[in-house]
């Protein structure tokens, strides 16, 4: 009986031993996928937040700002009087606006253009814009930025001291400004889109290297050496293009142009949205040519999905995997200066991410894109 009892004992307890090992032998594996996954994302941001340069000082004005406008009369109020009293030439492109905002452009002190004619066939308004601009320019360095941005009353100080100390590799300046809360939950949304960027590029490192390209320009706010913006003639060259800012990156990669990103979050701000429905459409327009295609966009998406949630498949590992992924979002909060209380829901944001990319490449196959009163037609 003693024999019997202690013969099921051993066998019972090498069953377990087997089972234990035959349970344990993948998670482990995968786990150690999940570990690098989380925590490349936490070095990357780690490294942007330490590394990337953010402008200080004071120096001769070297720029001049291109503004493109449509319909922005309350955000000219906003965005004109630092740059005109810190004594940068602001040029605006009325863009057919249906209000006051190229005779307010004119009355707050910049120059004003308007177009001779209707947006031409496959053009989108921005880069027509964009591009009227260019032609316009005379100084060494040009500044684009967005007309719902916010400059400090320093900016005009602290980006011509930076600019101006840029060695001559350096031929395009972009960066990341502050990010301003919308109402509501926006901010947990539209927390994901510095997130990717900021998580995944390791934007820093090339900075401060000089190594490599960062594909990657953000059209809220980027400076140009005057002879490379009109050799690359970048928005005409991407006339139809509504993701414009990312792709002018990968156009200039292949040109081997250096491009850097700053943390400018000290001297611009944004609001990209006020509510969660305007940016969820605004996010709509042009996620699906975050892939570069149908199939690249659809695996992203999904890859947002595996990064979202697998740490769930993590076992005794899922807490402390959450944790990684959520402290990459907290580091990528501190660049742009978003609102602390988001972080705890990046699977959430992350999940929403991928389901724009869906809705926008749902919006693609459609034509059905919409935007600052246009509809273009990307089928």
């Amino acid at each position: 009986m003693e024999k019997a009892i202690s013969e099921q004992y051993i066998w019972n307890n090498h069953r377990a031993c087997f089972n234990a090992s035959h349970h344990t032998s993948t998670p482990i594996h995968l786990m150690i996928l999940l570990y690098l996954l989380y925590g490349c994302l936490v070095l990357i941001a780690t490294l942007n937040l330490l590394m990337m340069r953010r402008p200080s000082g004071v120096a001769e004005v070297c720029f001049e700002v291109m503004i493109p406008a449509r319909d922005e009369e309350h955000n000219l109020r906003l965005v004109l009087p630092p740059l005109i009293s810190g004594g940068a030439k602001v040029t605006v492109f009325n863009d057919e606006s249906t209000d006051r905002t190229g005779e307010l452009a004119g009355e707050l002190g910049a120059d004003v253009i308007a177009p001779s004619q209707a947006l031409p066939k496959g053009w989108t308004g921005k880069n027509r814009a964009c591009h009227e601009l260019s032609r316009a320019s005379t100084h060494e360095w040009v500044v684009f930025l967005d007309a719902d941005t916010l400059p400090s009353d320093n900016f005009v100080a602290a980006l011509s001291h930076f600019l101006a100390s840029r060695p001559d590799r350096v031929r395009v300046v972009s960066g990341f400004p502050q990010m301003l809360p919308g109402q509501g939950i926006e901010p947990a949304y539209l927390g994901w889109v510095p997130w990717i960027l900021l998580a995944a590029n390791p934007f820093g490192l090339v900075a401060v290297t000089g190594k490599g390209h960062v594909r990657f320009t953000n059209g809220q706010i980027t400076a140009w050496r005057r002879e490379t913006l009109l050799d690359a003639k970048p928005f005409e060259s991407l006339k139809g293009e509504i993701l414009e800012d990312v792709k002018i990156g990968r156009m200039l990669a292949k040109r081997k142009e250096h491009v850097e990103i700053a943390n400018l979050s000290g001297i611009l701000k944004v609001r990209m949205y006020w509510t969660l429905a305007e940016a969820i459409d605004g996010m709509s327009k042009n996620s699906a040519d975050i892939g570069g295609s149908v199939i690249g966009s659809t695996c992203f998406a999904f890859l947002l999905f595996f990064i979202a949630w697998g740490w769930l498949i993590g076992g005794r590992a899922a807490f402390p995997l959450l944790g990684l992924l959520i402290l990459s979002k907290v580091l990528t909060d501190r660049i742009v200066r978003a609102p602390f209380w988001t972080f705890p829901f990046l699977p959430l944001t992350v999940t929403a991410a991928a389901l724009t990319v869906f809705r926008s490449l749902l919006w693609k196959q459609r034509g059905a894109v919409k935007w600052k009163g246009r509809t273009y037609d990307h089928r």
